[in-house]
């Protein structure tokens, strides 16, 4: 029988096969015909849940079409779970399928096509509001937001399946063309000593720690939840994944060694933590927890952004670290290997605003020099 009621139970239980697989639920029915009525509806997503799966399979062989709902899934199995920035990832990919529809072969998405998704996404206000609090109608999406979330990651989806799965395109929309132009990227950088000591004070133990090494290093925000076993005490250095899979090996200064000396003890595995405010979400009242990424940018957005009304990212620590370093060495060599960047020209794009500063400088000192030299000649012997 398909339709039981286990002995010393009050509610049934469906136990079927479909497709050579065993499928066993129990159900909350208490009447048989309610049951069935479960069992048959069980049976039917069975069916469309084993067709999708050899399906998909049967793309990867390479022998059907690829469908936008399996490479999905498998790129985010592969790839997109383990971003830093994951959840954002997993939005972006819910919003392609939902877009084009999870049949759609990844295949026939075509330059109308992305044009028509880049539009449709561009129309969108920032979170779907409609007003903001103080009534004034919510902007629209920066081009930046657009791209990442339209153009780059069907880009990731094709460049994922042809290099890894071995998936043969007979063409490819042309990217380039559909990103929107972005404004260029602003270098803020934390302005002096009272600015630090503001973010310092505003900030929670821990979320302290984590900041005040990302001021130091210069590692991205993803790059600094840092196993201890990632640390090399005796060469004095630590080893990341940078953007892109790469391996990057970062030299540890008197400052940072400090820092982390702050934080030995506190968990077996993980460097930064904090100390819970109370017992809630799985988390014990005066328990120390790993800080994750999305708890240290709300940090940063509550208390920075919002308490200390500092127009100041994150990610601004990095380039204040890089610009310092370049004011005080004038090498940009030096920067780029603490960077990580693998083109120094991506370095000098950034920060061409300090090279700039310099060389006005050096006009400066020429032009305070030459006119002290002609007043001398005036003044003669």
């Amino acid at each position: 029988m398909s339709v039981y009621k286990p002995k010393g139970r009050d509610t049934y239980v469906i136990d079927f096969q479909c497709g050579g697989r065993r499928f066993c639920i129990s159900t909350t029915a208490t009447a048989k015909r309610a049951a069935e009525q479960i069992e048959a509806a069980e049976r039917e997503r069975a069916k469309q849940q084993i067709a999708a799966e050899r399906a998909a399979a049967a793309a990867f062989r390479g022998e059907a079409p690829l469908t936008l709902k399996a490479a999905a899934d498998r790129y985010w199995n592969e790839a997109g779970r383990h971003h830093a920035n994951s959840d954002t990832t997993w939005t972006d990919l819910l919003r392609v399928i939902g877009h084009f529809g999870a049949e759609r072969r990844l295949d026939t998405i075509t330059d109308p096509d992305v044009t028509a998704f880049v539009a449709w996404r561009r129309g969108q206000t920032v979170k779907g509001r409609k007003t903001l609090k103080d009534g004034s109608p919510a902007p629209l999406l920066a081009p930046a937001t657009v791209n990442r979330s339209t153009v780059d990651i069907l880009r990731k989806l094709f460049t994922h399946a042809r290099r890894k799965w071995k998936i043969v395109f007979a063409s490819q929309p042309d990217w380039t063309a559909h990103r929107l132009e972005e404004r260029g990227e602003l270098v803020r950088e934390i302005k002096g000593g009272a600015q630090e000591a503001a973010i310092g004070e505003k900030l929670r133990d821990g979320y302290r720690a984590l900041w005040r090494f990302a001021l130091a290093s210069g590692l991205r925000l993803a790059e600094c939840f840092l196993r201890w076993d990632q640390i090399d005490w005796e060469a004095d250095t630590i080893t990341v994944i940078q953007k892109g899979g790469r391996t990057h090996v970062v030299p540890l200064s008197r400052e940072e060694k400090a820092i982390l000396a702050t934080c030995r003890g506190h968990h077996d595995e993980w460097v930064f933590c904090y100390v819970a405010l109370r017992t809630r979400d799985g988390r014990e009242r005066g328990k120390r927890y790993p800080v994750t990424y999305e708890d240290m940018k709300t940090q940063w957005r509550r208390h920075v952004k919002g308490k200390l009304s500092l127009d100041l990212r994150f990610h601004d620590n990095r380039h204040t670290r890089a610009t310092r370093l370049l004011r005080e060495t004038g090498n940009l060599k030096i920067v780029q290997r603490l960077l990580g960047h693998a083109d120094i020209d991506t370095t000098s794009r950034f920060y061409a605003h300090v090279t700039l500063d310099d060389v006005r400088a050096a006009l400066d000192r020429d032009t305070k020099s030459r006119q002290k030299s002609r007043r001398k000649s005036r003044v003669g012997p």
